[in-house]
């Protein structure tokens, strides 16, 4: 099993596309970040929540983990190269498990880009200001690792669903028309489930300033259990079907 980890890690270190969007996705948190000191919508940058907030940018680069968990196993069907790699090792739940560790490696380094990213951009801006980031303070420390936490889990869920998918472009509009339309759609019908979706959990996870959401460890859960039913579902029915 070691020796398929490594072997998935190879693959995706060798490829462009995995150092583009590992760079991306941290790019993209320390922007976010910089947007909300600079525009500081609530008028509160320097107090605890207001410092909660920018440092919730730690995990906006998930959506970027996300796709790369999907291109770390649907990639390789729309490639075709996972013929040679069912072939190389027939036993396909052994595949699926190396790049399920390989996306929660993947996903760890991204989580940490973004995190260290976002640290940076933060305490650069608020010390200059004459606010400095309290070190000594729990929320700073839980929400930047909420968000390292928040990235690792989307990559493991965008793995299986791209095994679940077998198709990159559908694995990865599909994961983002859940998260950002139909989720929308049934927080508007019913606003009590949201906590329990993937993006409500995914709040949780990244410590949010907001009401009625999940405890951290219990967004953390809902997202394990959810990357454990699809890869469940995967194993189920994409690992028992012809590969062509």
């Amino acid at each position: 099993m070691r020796a398929l980890i490594v072997t998935e890690l190879r693959k995706l270190t060798s490829v462009r596309s995995t150092w583009l969007l590992l760079g991306a996705t941290a790019l993209f948190a320390g922007l976010h970040a910089a947007g909300l000191l600079i525009g500081d919508p609530t008028g509160d940058v320097g107090t605890a929540s207001g410092n909660q907030q920018v440092l919730f940018s730690a995990g906006m680069g998930s959506m970027l983990a996300i796709t790369l968990g999907v291109l770390i196993s649907a990639g390789e069907f729309r490639h075709g190269t996972i013929t040679d790699t069912f072939l190389t090792t027939p036993r396909r739940g052994r595949v699926f498990g190396a790049k399920l560790a390989a996306g929660l490696i993947t996903g760890a380094v991204a989580g940490i880009a973004s995190a260290v990213t976002t640290f940076a951009v933060a305490a650069a801006w608020l010390s200059a200001d004459g606010n400095p980031l309290p070190l000594d303070q729990s929320y700073v420390w839980l929400t930047l690792l909420g968000g390292f936490l928040w990235c690792t889990a989307y990559a493991v869920i965008g793995v299986a669903v791209g095994m679940l998918t077998r198709n990159p472009v559908l694995g990865i509009v599909g994961a983002l028309a859940w998260l950002f339309v139909i989720e929308g759609i049934v927080v508007n019908a019913f606003a009590e489930v949201g906590k329990w979706l993937p993006s409500g959990a995914a709040s949780a996870v990244g410590n949010a300033v907001k009401d009625g959401l999940l405890p951290q460890g219990g967004g953390l859960a809902m997202l394990a259990a959810y990357a454990v039913v699809i890869a469940g579902a995967a194993g189920l029915t994409t690992l028992r079907r012809d590969v062509t």
